[in-house]
């Protein structure tokens, strides 16, 4: 067991749902806590340093920039698995490596030689052509940064500092460690892949000898030697690895050998082996160079093993000594939708407790052509209310906010004027008139007639819809330059399709979900683009009712939009079978759902895989329509009051449980949100029904389209946040 740190004044409880027992470590960059999750898993909980988050715009680009870190294949890494803000501190929870850091072992021991630094140069390659083929730079490679476990080395805080480059209004200072540093990062150059290489090297000699090639001294000297001076590598008796390392620390980035061919070397496949590029390795490979690493690895014979924090350079923290920050990452589930999110998709559901939810009638094909109706709740849609609603009335606000403006629970003080419309659209074929803002934060990119019989979509850039019959429904990314759809028909082998559309090129990827009779509804993008989601309903034939379908809540897919695959997830607790839509979490890790009962209320967060991570208890009623909860920021959710449906709720997702802000809501469908200060729903206005944005205060504040109430059960919008 490693030496823990006791937790000191000021340290935090908790990190989201991760429990936090000790400290593990503490360098430039933050501190690095032992954590548990809510399944009992150890982790590491790396926490960034408050002063960091200077701006809140750059911290949200750090947030997407280092979550790309999870696509990093796990061969001789630390799985990064769960990243986002609490308290606006940036973190990162990755898996806990029980072994010190090589600079601790060599430290306490002395250099490494013999087979010994042959299978820790394999194993530390390894991790870089992984890291690298998932289009990542590590850009802090060193000796703090490699864990020797039980079974071979680790590579960890890959990404972080390169994430922390590009969003400059996070830091000042220059990302590296000195002695680590490349002649280009030097001369202000870009640091890629063959900076790595570089450092890799750098840290092969430092295990060789106990010191890095270029010293430690004053830095103007170790500059110097950077870039002026060729290094001793005597020390290291392997002829082939010397003159690799030596390679590798040419002053020239582009005469250093790449991961892919490093790795080959070191494994003895001189000709080369099929399919290997200059840039990577097949997974055989990195699978033989993890086992080779594996084999009698060093770190069983210290006593003082046990998983640094980040960046931590004398292995385990030690209590009173601070050590540099090294990143441990966190082997739990990632955060899973709860399929009772979602409004009923039975055509004739009853109200729950006050909000009536209905939704909308699409048709699919099934089986050979059949055509089957169902009633499913469109993403933010136009629907009906088995109740006419009031218009907006004044709002009541319920003590004092327990939030404030720096708190992420809490709403802004101060409320930005909205763009006002400055133009009207007359959507085709139908009473539809938007009135919109080249400013406007939402705009709809697709609609449907006819119960979702007719779908039209938003040319890009454009006021322009075209019909589409291929599609059930159609939502556009955040960039706005693609869209996710569902298909109306399934594949030759009866599987059931979602479409990534290219809305630039027109090209269209067409993914396997289910085979029928499962079928995805309700498309999302996560927040970051990478990944789609989408509910599955089980549809089959009402034996009681001739010509009608039941439709029982399946479970959820996950859309690897890269990878173009999913990945099924089945619904297990009938508390979520009349939950509605599955939703993204903001930070993409996980999906959110209602969990509901007679008395209970609760919206249930599971892993990418199906682990439950967290439940939000009794936070109120399913807000009718089926629009994102979630606020854009991720730090405000929505809700109907438990005790007055006819209120709205808003809460903070920061784990405290309790209302921020309460209002009346006498609008009808809720649509979503216009930004983290507003909200938009449907009111009736004579024999008109609007979309209005709606502030804090329950007052409208803006109309955003207008269509005949005649039609405002069988018509519906999609907005998006990408136009």
């Amino acid at each position: 067991m490693p030496d823990l740190a006791s937790l000191r004044p000021g340290d935090p409880e908790r990190v989201r749902e991760y429990r936090i027992t000790a400290r593990l470590g503490q360098g430039g960059q933050g501190t690095v806590y032992l954590g548990v999750s809510p399944t009992g898993t150890r982790v590491a909980v790396k926490l960034l340093r408050a002063d960091l988050a200077q701006d809140e715009e750059a911290l949200e680009r750090f947030v997407r920039e280092v979550s790309t870190t999870r696509r990093v294949a796990p061969f001789c890494t630390a799985a990064v698995i769960d990243t986002g803000v609490d308290r606006h501190r940036p973190y990162i929870v990755s898996e806990y490596i029980d072994g010190p850091t090589l600079d601790a072992v060599v430290a306490a021991e002395g250099p490494r030689e013999g087979a010994a630094l042959h299978r820790l140069a394999i194993g530390t390659v390894t991790a870089l052509v992984a890291i690298h083929q998932a289009g990542i730079v590590h850009r802090d490679f060193k000796p703090s940064n490699v864990l020797l476990a039980p079974d071979g080395p680790r590579v960890i805080d890959f990404g972080i500092a390169k994430a922390l480059d590009r969003t400059s209004t996070l830091t000042a200072t220059p990302i590296g460690t000195p002695s680590y540093m490349t002649p280009e990062q030097l001369a202000g150059e870009t640091a890629g892949s063959p900076a790595d290489m570089f450092a890799w090297g750098c840290t092969m000699v430092f295990a060789a000898t106990g010191r890095p090639p270029f010293g430690t001294d004053s830095l103007p000297a170790v500059f110097n030697r950077i870039m002026n001076v060729e290094p001793d590598l005597r020390a290291i008796a392997d002829p082939a690895l010397r003159e690799l390392v030596g390679q590798c620390l040419a002053k020239d980035a582009a005469l250093r050998p790449a991961a892919g061919e490093a790795l080959l070397r070191l494994l003895g496949h001189a000709g080369g082996v099929s399919g290997v590029s200059a840039l990577g390795a097949p997974q055989g490979i990195l699978a033989e160079g993890s086992a080779a690493a594996a084999q009698q690895t060093d770190s069983s014979t210290h006593s003082s093993s046990g998983q640094t924090g980040p960046g931590s350079s004398s292995g385990q923290a030690v209590p009173g000594g601070p050590q540099e920050e090294s990143d441990s990452q966190q082997t739990v589930p990632y955060l899973h939708d709860d399929p009772s999110s979602r409004p009923s998709p039975l055509p004739s559901p009853e109200p729950v407790e006050g909000a009536a939810r209905r939704g909308r009638g699409v048709q699919i094909a099934i089986g050979a052509g059949l055509a089957v109706t169902l009633v499913t709740a469109a993403g933010i849609a136009l629907a009906s209310r088995d109740t006419k609603p009031d218009r907006v009335v004044s709002a009541q606000t319920t003590g004092t906010p327990q939030a404030t403006a720096s708190q992420p629970g809490s709403p802004t003080p101060t409320v930005s004027a909205l763009p006002q419309a400055s133009k009207t659209i007359k959507l085709p074929g139908s009473s539809i008139t938007l009135h919109e803002s080249d400013a406007d934060p939402i705009k709809v990119s697709a609609y449907t007639l006819d119960w979702g019989n007719k779908l039209y979509v938003r040319t890009p850039g454009t006021d322009e819809f075209t019909m589409s019959d291929k599609y059930l429904d159609y939502t556009v990314n955040a960039s706005g330059t693609h869209a996710l759809a569902t298909d109306r028909s399934p594949d030759d082998s009866s599987y059931s399709l979602v479409s990534v559309v290219d809305r630039i090129t027109g090209s269209v990827s067409k993914i396997k979900i289910a085979k029928a009779p499962v079928y995805p509804f309700e498309p999302q993008w996560s927040p970051d683009g990478s990944q789609g989601l989408v509910t599955l309903y089980e549809v089959g034939e009402d034996t009681s009712k001739k010509g009608q379908y039941t439709f029982k809540k399946y479970g959820y897919a996950i859309i690897d939009i890269a990878g173009k695959k999913a990945e099924i997830v089945r619904m297990h607790k009938k508390d979520e079978s009349d939950g509605g839509a599955y939703f993204w979490r903001r930070d993409g890790q996980a999906v959110g759902t209602w969990a509901m009962s007679d008395t209970t209320q609760n919206i249930r967060f599971y892993d990418l895989h199906g682990a439950v991570l967290r439940t939000l208890p009794n936070v109120g009623v399913p807000p009718s329509g089926n629009g994102e909860i979630i606020s854009p920021s991720g730090t405000l959710l929505l809700t109907h009051c438990k005790e007055n449906p006819g209120e709205i709720c808003i809460w903070s997702t920061d784990g405290a449980a309790q209302t921020r802000i309460r209002f009346s809501f006498g609008a009808g469908q809720f649509i979503g949100w216009y930004d983290d200060q507003h909200i938009v729903g449907w009111r009736r206005e004579g024999d008109k029904y609007e979309a209005v944005v709606i502030d804090f205060q329950g007052q409208v504040k803006r109309v955003l389209a207008v269509v005949d109430a005649e039609e405002y059960d069988k018509n519906s919008l999609r907005f998006s946040r990408g136009h």
